[in-house]
């Protein structure tokens, strides 16, 4: 039977509108069975004419029905509301006076809130009008006694009809309210998910934002990436790489003593070392920018050994200004961090010293324990930094490169370097100066593992 009449679990219905259907199937089916038991009754009883008004109106509901699987669900709820306004009013003409009929009219105007939509509101307005106007013909006909103003049954039948339609009434009324309440459900689910994907949509669109604010941001550095790149290939990899071949040509066609042939050797080799230490500094920044940072491997390392080594790397550029390169570290220091993004920090530290310092002075390094950290101290007697650019010092700033005490140029991106590659080791660096008088590089980094590792993850939150 109900899939005869189209009903369905109510479980399947979860939008607002699909469960108004759901109640008008209901409400269907129940006027149906109501005019079906009364039709019986009726006939048994030889009520005439009741039983055949509720046997035309029970053809009604099926004819209703019928539209229901035709998924005519409009059409359908206006046939439903007008036999139940048309069926009260026949049995009220009937019946007159001695029977109740304004307990239906309780149930009869809930339904239209139940079964009708939003986008249906033009026929419930239709259809709640006409049941003011069916209101005010039964109270007509039955004072004024227009159709029927007689006793047409026993008074005992009239009690058993008032007594039926009691009941059925107060059932009609408790269905409804069920009915009611699965619909108030049914709006919560739909206004929960509405707030659901409100809630995704925000979230899509914060994502969204920080994806477009990430983008941007990645942008803007592979433009300065993009800056730099073209300055330093125009600039500051030409001179150096002139150099080489301005020499390379001389030892090849020119004829030189021993003594010629091995100057210019020492100086295609400072030409070389630069131009290398310059595509070092280059490449490693340059992945920092696009990357953003590159794993460190984190090992124990010798702190004397590494700066020993960093000294004979730079003896050639130190001799050429006779500056005396000195370190103050005990030899059995360690420090733990990546030991080739500690060798470019401290190279780009040393050789800026030198780049900065006048003939005849003295640059030193020394490095000690303090907690679970090693202090670095690097300090040249050099040209120092005014407060503007000592500010500035660790930013793609291009005002803060300058030209050294030989006019050395320099990419602007050996200190942004170095600071990446310490954060990247979980260690920090400062720098304090005086104008012409010294300059301090502090490095800090962990004194052992322990330490690394909290440092490390300091860094990444």
């Amino acid at each position: 039977m109900n899939k005869i009449l189209g009903l369905q679990v109510l479980d399947d219905y979860t939008t607002i509108d699909a469960k108004r259907d759901f109640i008008a199937r209901v409400t269907i089916a129940l006027c149906f069975f109501i005019s079906l038991g009364f039709t019986s009754v009726f006939f048994i009883q030889k009520i005439y004419p009741l039983n055949i008004i509720f046997l035309f109106f029970t053809g009604v509901y099926i004819v209703a029905a019928s539209m229901c699987l035709m998924k005519n669900a409009l059409a359908a709820k206006v046939v439903l509301y007008s036999s139940m306004l048309a069926q009260v009013f026949f049995m009220s003409i009937v019946l007159g006076k001695f029977v109740e009929i304004k307990v239906f009219y309780i149930p009869i105007a809930i339904v239209p809130l139940l079964i009708f939509s939003k986008k249906e509101k033009f026929p419930m307005y239709a259809l709640l009008v006409l049941t003011a106007i069916n209101i005010i013909m039964i109270n007509v006909f039955v004072q004024h006694n227009i159709y029927q103003s007689e006793q047409m049954y026993a008074i005992e039948t009239y009690r058993n009809i008032n007594n039926a339609f009691d009941i059925t009434s107060m059932l009609c009324m408790i269905i409804l309210a069920f009915l009611f309440l699965q619909l108030t459900e049914a709006g919560e689910i739909q206004l929960i998910k509405a707030n659901e994907a409100l809630s995704n949509q925000k979230e899509i669109e914060r994502q969204n934002n920080f994806l477009l604010k990430k983008s941007k941001e990645d942008q803007e550095r592979t433009n300065v990436m993009k800056d730099h790149l073209f300055r330093i290939i125009s600039h500051d990899l030409r001179s150096p790489i002139n150099t080489i071949h301005g020499l390379t040509e001389i030892l090849l066609n020119v004829k030189l003593t021993n003594e010629e042939r091995m100057l210019i050797t020492e100086q295609l080799k400072k030409s070389t070392d630069s131009t290398n230490q310059m595509l070092d500094n280059l490449l490693s920044w340059s992945a920092f920018q696009i990357n953003n940072s590159t794993a460190p491997i984190i090992d124990n390392i010798h702190i004397r050994d590494l700066v020993k080594d960093i000294f004979k790397q730079l003896e050639i550029k130190a001799a050429q200004k006779n500056i005396q390169l000195i370190e103050n570290i005990d030899k059995d220091l360690t420090v733990y961090g990546d030991s080739n993004m500690l060798e470019i920090v401290i190279r780009n530290l040393i050789s800026n010293a030198i780049k900065f310092s006048y003939k005849d002075q003295a640059i030193g390094i020394e490095a000690e324990k303090s907690g679970d950290k090693i202090i670095f101290r690097i300090k040249d007697n050099g040209i120092g930094m005014p407060k503007d650019v000592l500010a500035k010092l660790f930013t793609n700033d291009k005002t803060v490169s300058r030209e050294g005490t030989f006019n050395e140029k320099g990419t602007g991106i050996g200190l942004l370097l170095c600071k990446n590659l310490l954060d990247n080791c979980g260690g920090t660096i400062d720098a304090s100066s005086t104008p012409n008088l010294q300059t301090v590089f502090t490095i800090t980094l962990p004194a052992n593992n322990a330490a690394a590792a909290i440092q490390r993850v300091h860094h990444d939150h």
